[in-house]
């Protein structure tokens, strides 16, 4: 395995986990990381397989970028998250791009059900502790309908995404078995 297509999966990962940082702090994810990140990732797609590499890396920012601009549009995420799933699909390719959508989208649907149940189930608890059962229930209704209202950090889920896709795409494995036998 190449030094370009052990450093692609380590370098998304790192861009990955600094983005999903700022976006769970700030609720905002900087430029400067998801550019820095599409120019690794085109870099590293050059120096594996040249202009070749380079043009794939293109064509994946490009689908990431056309995955999520729909839901940008339609004000149902941000800029920023746009952006990173492109930077991603500059490391992951057309396909790799597609499939790290669509993993995002699962996960974020999943963590969006599990931050709604988490609130429900922390108001019915605080109430039932206080209250009775009729305040639990209640709680826990008031709870969920202002959970919906609120903002999804959405670079974790498309962490998850890029992640998975890259896992599919043996990026993951390549490395875990590069450093098992670098290690004996």
């Amino acid at each position: 395995m190449s030094a370009p297509e052990t450093a692609a999966p380590l370098t998304l990962l790192a861009m990955l986990v600094i983005a999903s940082q700022s976006d769970l702090r700030q609720h905002r994810i900087p430029n400067v990381v998801s550019l820095a990140g599409l120019i690794a990732g085109l870099a590293l797609h050059a120096l594996a397989d040249g202009l070749h590499g380079m043009l794939s890396g293109l064509a994946g920012a490009a689908v990431g970028l056309l995955c999520f601009a729909p839901f940008y549009l339609l004000r149902g995420m941000g800029g920023g998250d746009v952006k990173l799933l492109a930077a991603a699909g500059g490391f992951l390719g057309p396909q790799g791009a597609l499939l790290a959508a669509l993993f995002s989208l699962l996960a974020g649907g999943f963590t969006a059900i599990a931050y709604v149940m988490w609130q429900a189930l922390r108001a019915s608890a605080d109430a039932l502790m206080r209250n009775d059962a009729a305040a639990m229930c209640a709680s826990a209704w008031a709870a969920s309908h202002i959970a919906r209202r609120d903002r999804l950090a959405f670079a974790l889920p498309i962490t998850l995404g890029s992640i998975a896709a890259c896992w599919q795409q043996n990026g993951f494995a390549a490395v875990a078995s590069w450093s098992l036998g670098w290690l004996s």
